[in-house]
């Protein structure tokens, strides 16, 4: 007899449609992210460049970056959460499934990525674009190769990620899928105290009071919040339409540009205002979707497209990000 839960689809037929109509532009604000310029130095083999810009530069850049750019992967989290848990399967179907969505794409661009490394290093024409010790391939233990596919500590960022480091996406995804028994169980069973607990430990990791080198817990938080959405997205999503645009919009430009004035103040409270700033944007991402799925020419477009989000999201960087910015 086959388990009843693996028979039973929960899925919301309008956050569907929304869903659809987000793939493709999350995968394009994950392009957004990776496009960042800093205040900083680019590194060459035989030498240094010193790079800055403007104020209104670098708050443009912020909103494009950070305050759209940002929402792309915790948002990727909820979606994917909430169809995991919404159309459960069995234990046989699960495995298949996230082995050939997931695995073996995992796999396959992180090799390919090795091969294009190892292949550009090997002409004197682009070696010097690699100036970092960690991405020489030559120079690698099989312990780096090791790393490559799970984690690695690099010197220009302070979390562990695969070489393909968008991919940490897809790693924490799997860990969480793992753990979706037990997460299912204390959400389902301790509902507020689960909730309050992960959404603690979140901020805390983001003002910097323990390590977390693996972005665990707010990666965690919105899994979860996938998981609540399961039985809640109907409620929030009449609360959002019930909202006008006029009063949405204006509550959301006005605390977003409070949180860039923290940021560029370094106010301490930036980072955690920036965290209510992320929610704040699901929320206006989620009712913008639902306006779009309402046009049929608009709706057919996004879903044609959304077919093309995962090779945007795994093929942007390194490869043209990165080679785009070697260029300028």
């Amino acid at each position: 007899m086959k388990n009843q839960d693996s028979e039973v689809s929960l899925i919301n037929a309008d956050f569907s449609k929304r869903i659809t109509c987000l793939r493709f532009i999350l995968a394009v604000l994950v392009v957004f992210i990776h496009s960042k310029f800093d205040q900083s130095t680019i590194d060459f083999a035989d030498g240094s460049m010193q790079i800055s810009f403007p104020l209104y530069v670098n708050v443009i850049q912020m909103i494009f970056t950070e305050v759209l750019g940002g929402v792309s992967v915790p948002l990727f989290f909820v979606i994917s959460a909430y169809l995991f848990f919404a159309k459960p399967k069995s234990t046989k179907e699960n495995v298949k499934s996230k082995f050939k969505s997931i695995v073996v794409p995992y796999i396959f661009w992180t090799v390919l990525t090795i091969f294009l490394y190892f292949a550009a290093q090997s002409f004197s024409f682009s070696r010097n674009y690699f100036s970092k010790p960690e991405n020489i391939i030559r120079s690698w233990h099989f312990s780096d190769f090791v790393e490559a596919f799970f984690a690695r500590k690099t010197s220009y960022l302070d979390y562990y990620h695969p070489l393909v480091y968008q991919f940490w996406y897809l790693r924490n995804l799997l860990i969480f899928m793992i753990f979706s028994p037990l997460i299912k169980f204390l959400a389902r069973r301790f509902p507020l105290f689960y909730f309050c607990t992960i959404l603690t430990a979140t901020l805390l990791r983001i003002a910097e009071v323990f390590p977390d080198p693996l972005w665990i817990f707010p990666a965690l938080f919105y899994f979860s919040l996938g998981f609540y959405a399961v039985k809640h997205i109907q409620k929030i999503l009449d609360f959002l339409d019930s909202v006008r645009w006029k009063d949405f919009a204006f509550a959301y430009i006005v605390f977003v540009a409070l949180s860039i004035f923290f940021t560029f103040t370094e106010n301490p409270a930036s980072a955690v205002v920036g965290f209510l700033r992320t929610n704040f944007t699901i929320l206006l991402f989620v009712k913008l979707a639902g306006n779009f799925s309402k046009n049929e020419n608009v709706f057919k477009k996004l879903s044609e497209l959304s077919a093309y989000s995962f090779w945007i999201y795994a093929a942007h960087t390194p490869f043209v990000i990165t080679s785009i910015k070697k260029l300028i």
